[in-house]
């Protein structure tokens, strides 16, 4: 295919193909689309794409990173310092949630094929630090405001983390019976109830 069928600029293009392959890893998984096909769908030769990105591989961590940088971590801290614990952390965590549902495939197949590549996974441990420090803060927060009991505060952020991200992955892989009980809303109610009842200094 000639690009000239869709002109613009080299950003308009990067920016096409990147769309074209989060459709096609999204609604194939990584080893289920090819390049030629991807290219096709952006418009352009495939000779264009592997100019842009190098490979496969490199596409797909485009992708993964252009869905990153989509998601806007919650960094107005005093916003959810200013409520009580239970409620500050709940509304934190849907924030995330939201971002976290609005880019959840890409992100799921970013996860499952950063285990064999390492470029994938650092794009990911950068999102995942900016969560976690974010959490951080806010029990940091809500600690010296007298609102929460002390605690690893790291390793709770981490934890909350991994809970989600968990549940996440057994929801998108468990039969429907099961599934159902894992949603977001269910999940993030549990932890912060946990949380609350666990370190919360709350009357």
């Amino acid at each position: 295919m000639s690009d000239q069928a869709h002109p613009g600029t080299e950003s308009e293009t990067n920016l096409r193909i990147i769309q074209a392959a989060l459709l096609a890893f999204t609604q194939n998984g990584y080893k289920g689309c090819s390049t030629r096909a991807i290219a096709e769908q952006a418009g352009v030769n495939e000779v264009t794409l592997f100019r842009h990105f190098g490979s496969k591989l490199g596409l797909l961590k485009a992708a993964v990173d252009y869905s990153v940088s989509q998601m806007r971590v919650p960094t107005d801290i005093d916003r959810y310092l200013a409520q009580s614990f239970r409620e500050g952390l709940s509304c934190l965590m849907r924030d995330y949630l939201v971002q976290l549902s609005n880019q959840s495939d890409i992100l799921m197949l970013g996860f499952a094929e950063s285990f064999s590549h390492p470029e994938i996974a650092d794009v990911l441990k950068q999102f995942i630090w900016k969560i976690r420090t974010a959490l951080m803060h806010y029990f940091e927060g809500q600690f010296e405001r007298n609102q929460m009991k002390e605690a690893d505060f790291p390793v709770l952020a981490h934890m909350v983390l991994i809970t989600i991200h968990s549940a996440q992955s057994v929801h998108r892989r468990s039969p429907d019976e099961i599934a159902k009980h894992l949603n977001y809303e269910r999940v993030m109610a549990t932890v912060v109830d946990t949380l609350s009842r666990a370190y919360g200094n709350e009357e």
